[in-house]
């Protein structure tokens, strides 16, 4: 080789050299790599999840924060039961199913998944049962279960509701109730659109009511029972949810006797005279109805004016008065098909 053809061949070598280096310096500075800082944003990696907000929901207790909004919720009472199904949400485990299912969930609205589990009696749930369901939410009724709260509290976080409260209506307790275990479980929005229902299918009744020449009149409203063989009623005072939402409708509830914390008077068949002039309407299991049993053929119920004249109603087996708004609204349409 000669050598100027060396040279040559040098010189190219050291020319590519350089050029590579000129070219890979300035990428480093013109081309700067994306970052969170440079780009303005911050992006998760691949394997992080999103962060879920926790929920503050307030009950009788105070406040009460989750983690986030519940999923898998025990009920140990049916109003709270019957408020979860309302807004879209089983209940992973319930007190007493099958009574839930005769009760309340003879509203096919109201009815459990088959799926949901039986975790014992309401007034003695099994602790076994509820822990085995892995909850992250846990709704007791204050009246029933305050004495297990502390024990269920090692299981999940609960929220203690009471449904006879001294500082509010029977009907503000029911709505804010609701409104605070739909928060829980994340379903404020459904919660609203529910009591917007329940308002407008109240005004519905009572408008029907009143084309039918029912407005202001009065009624008396009853459950009735065997107890120990003895007929029994339980009159609804005006205290009670059941009260509070017929006189919504326009009625006027004429039983004047002192009620228990539950809103009812306990007595017999002849307390009945001092609301004989008003239309008298009922609910009774169908197995146990006194009404047209063990009273229907006695004197002071034959003597009664709302017998004589036939104004007594009995509500049909889908009235449930003790729970939520879907129970109230049962509870209008069972009164205005009952008197109309």
């Amino acid at each position: 080789m000669s050598v100027r053809r060396a040279l040559a061949l040098v010189v190219g070598v050291l020319l590519t050299v350089g050029l590579t280096a000129c070219t890979n310096g300035r990428a480093d500075r013109d081309e700067p790599t994306a970052s969170p800082t440079a780009t303005g944003t911050s992006r998760p990696a691949p394997s992080a999840r999103p962060k879920v907000p926790p929920v503050t929901v307030r009950d009788v207790t105070g406040q009460v924060r989750l983690r986030a909004a519940a999923t898998r919720v025990v009920a140990l009472d049916w109003p709270y039961a019957e408020n979860l199904v309302a807004v879209g949400v089983q209940p992973v485990g319930v007190a007493d199913r099958a009574g839930y299912a005769s009760w309340v969930g003879a509203d096919p609205a109201a009815r459990l998944s088959s799926k949901t589990a039986d975790v014992g009696p309401r007034g003695q749930p099994d602790a076994t049962k509820i822990r085995a369901l892995r909850p992250d939410l846990i709704v007791v009724d204050r009246t029933r279960a305050q004495r297990w709260v502390s024990g269920l509290r090692k299981i999940a976080p609960v929220l203690v509701f009471d449904p006879y409260r001294a500082d509010m209506s029977a009907w503000e307790e029911m709505r804010t109730t609701f409104t605070e275990l739909a928060r829980a479980v994340g379903r404020s929005d459904l919660a609203a659109a529910t009591l917007i229902r329940l308002d407008a299918t109240i005004a519905a009744g009572r408008r029907d009511l009143a084309e039918a020449g029912k407005a202001d009149m009065p009624f008396a409203l009853a459950e009735g029972y065997s107890d120990r063989g003895v007929p029994t009623l339980r009159m609804f005072a005006r205290s009670s949810l059941a009260s509070e939402v017929l006189e919504r409708l326009g009625l006027h509830n004429d039983w004047k006797g002192d009620p228990d914390q539950y809103g009812f008077t306990t007595v017999g068949v002849p307390a009945l005279n001092s609301v004989a002039m008003a239309d008298f309407l009922y609910l009774s299991d169908a197995r146990d109805n006194i009404f047209t049993g063990q009273v229907a053929d006695g004197s002071t119920w034959k003597g009664l004016e709302f017998v004589r004249t036939g104004r007594v109603h009995r509500l049909g087996s889908g009235a449930w008065l003790f729970g939520g708004p879907l129970s109230a609204e049962r509870c209008v349409r069972e009164v205005v098909k009952a008197l109309t």
